[in-house]
């Protein structure tokens, strides 16, 4: 064995903790529990039932389910067999799903009942290169093989784990904000570490801590709580929907330890009715992040919660967290995204590959053992991120102050070019949210005959208060040169969002 893998951890967990729970599902109005000895037979039964399909090391697996524990269970299966599990985001429609699909070269596809009619369709088009589907629900279609009865009639023998540690362990697709998703290969090596990583700087506690898992699993960012969970020898709650009354319920019955929750989500637990008369004593670990929280929004959870908050900045490409915001600089550096984490290294470039001046806007790269190994079948693409030194060169873009603390500016692809100005949307974004009558705002450029571009602001409102468009571009022209005052206001009842919870700009322009 070369170094650590998923499949050794599955195995050195169902030694150690045979009997402790490993995975409670809180989905509809059954409660289910898996033992990590139970966890690891089913993963060993689904691999020798994928290996008796042909799977073998390198194959892709397509994952098209929600928050089941059959799904975490396909994830394991695969990997210990060397194959890559290929979450398939379940919100995608047919035309998105056959994308992933043909991309990825899977052959083999798993999915349940929330995704039958899609993948029904999929299947009678065909032009992909599955040869084979597995279902989780009842009433099986014609198609597809029943997932349970394909794994029941398994042994449970072990199953022989892939050897090394640098060995591809998933296929995880990037959110896909601008253009198509892009499918970026992860090593063992890469999602261990990032475990590492997360849980000596979050302070996890071996075999102690329960975490809920309420974001989606084809997200890197819920696949990788999971993953941190695990590595611990811990519980891990799955839900499927998020239903602020429910989380709130669970945190109390449960004695749930931490989650990790986006912006709108907080705002939503905050304003639970009867929040107050919730005990949350147990819970220590609130995270955060794919989106601004803010200096309020942060100050109201910690009052509420009495929790460590961990704001979380990343992406796919780096499995994923790259930078932390602890607890002791929460309030200190609101608006920051943190701190390089342990074991990742930081630089900021501009267009040119240099290093810019501390407080200059440049692109972050990072270089650490987090970094994925490639983009699938984009040996082009993956050559341009990657510079002469071994960083990804994202497209984030980012400055750094005097302390070491890094903000978020925008994204390169986000830059609007009017009359000839560079402007970051996060910028002036960042203005608004300053007004106390704003609770979200998001800047785009928007196509212009006489500046080729001009701003707009999509401005979400709180309860009860009122502006008009003039009011938000005096209150940026008061703060910001008059360049980057929006010329176009519209406002929103809520800003479109993508499932990590990034702002959708295509969908604003």
């Amino acid at each position: 064995m070369e170094g650590l893998t998923l499949g050794d951890v599955a195995e050195t967990n169902a030694t150690k903790y045979p009997d402790d729970h490993c995975l409670v599902s809180l989905t509809g109005d059954t409660r289910r529990e898996l033992t990590f000895r139970e966890f690891d037979d089913r993963v060993n039964q689904l691999a020798r039932a994928f290996a008796d399909r042909g799977v073998s090391k390198g194959d892709r697996v397509a994952v098209y389910m929600q928050n089941h524990p059959e799904t975490l269970v396909t994830y394991y299966a695969a990997m210990k067999l060397g194959a890559l599990p290929v979450p398939v985001n379940h919100r995608f429609k047919d035309e998105e799903v056959g994308y992933v699909l043909r991309d990825s070269g899977a052959g083999l596809c798993v999915f349940d009942a929330d995704a039958r009619e899609t993948i029904s369709t999929v299947a009678d088009r065909g032009g992909t290169d599955i040869q084979e589907y597995l279902y989780l629900g009842d009433d099986v279609p014609g198609f597809a093989d029943g997932f349970h009865a394909t794994r029941e009639t398994a042994s449970t023998d072990r199953v022989e784990v892939v050897p090394d540690r640098l060995d591809e362990a998933a296929l995880m697709y990037t959110s896909g904000t601008t253009g198509k998703p892009k499918g970026c290969v992860l090593t063992h090596d890469n999602v261990i570490q990032n475990s590492v990583n997360t849980v000596y700087t979050c302070n996890f506690e071996e075999n102690e801590d329960r975490f809920l898992v309420v974001t989606p699993l084809f997200h890197v960012a819920a696949f990788a709580l999971f993953n941190n969970t695990f590595y611990c020898g811990s519980t891990t709650y799955l839900m499927n929907d998020f239903d602020p009354v429910r989380v709130m319920e669970a945190i109390e019955a449960e004695r749930l330890t931490g989650s990790f929750f986006v912006p709108t989500m907080s705002r939503a637990l905050l304003n639970v009715d009867g929040f107050e008369d919730y005990d949350l004593g147990s819970f220590r670990h609130y995270m955060t992040g794919a989106a601004p929280s803010g200096e309020e929004l942060k100050r109201e959870v910690i009052d509420a919660f009495d929790a460590n908050l961990y704001d979380m900045f990343g992406q796919t490409e780096m499995s994923p967290v790259t930078c932390l915001l602890d607890p002791e600089a929460a309030l200190e550096k609101p608006d920051s995204i943190g701190k390089p984490i342990v074991n990742v290294a930081v630089k900021v470039v501009d267009d040119d590959g240099e290093e810019v001046e501390q407080g200059e806007v440049g692109r972050i790269a990072y270089r650490g053992p987090t970094a994925f190994r490639e983009y699938l079948g984009m040996p082009e693409k993956t050559e341009e991120v990657f510079d002469d030194e071994g960083y990804f060169v994202s497209s984030d873009l980012v400055r750094e102050d005097e302390d070491g603390f890094f903000y978020f500016v925008g994204r390169h692809d986000d830059m609007i070019i009017s009359g000839g100005e560079n402007i970051h949307p996060a910028e002036v974004e960042e203005v608004l949210h300053e007004h106390d009558s704003v609770a979200e705002a998001a800047v785009v450029g928007v196509p212009d005959e006489e500046w080729t571009e001009r701003v707009k602001a999509a401005v979400v409102l709180h309860d009860g208060e009122s502006m008009t468009p003039g009011d938000v571009t005096e209150h940026v022209g008061r703060n910001l040169a008059d360049f980057k005052k929006p010329r176009e206001v519209e406002f929103y009842d809520e800003l479109p969002r993508n499932p990590s919870g990034k702002v959708l700009r295509a969908d604003l322009e």
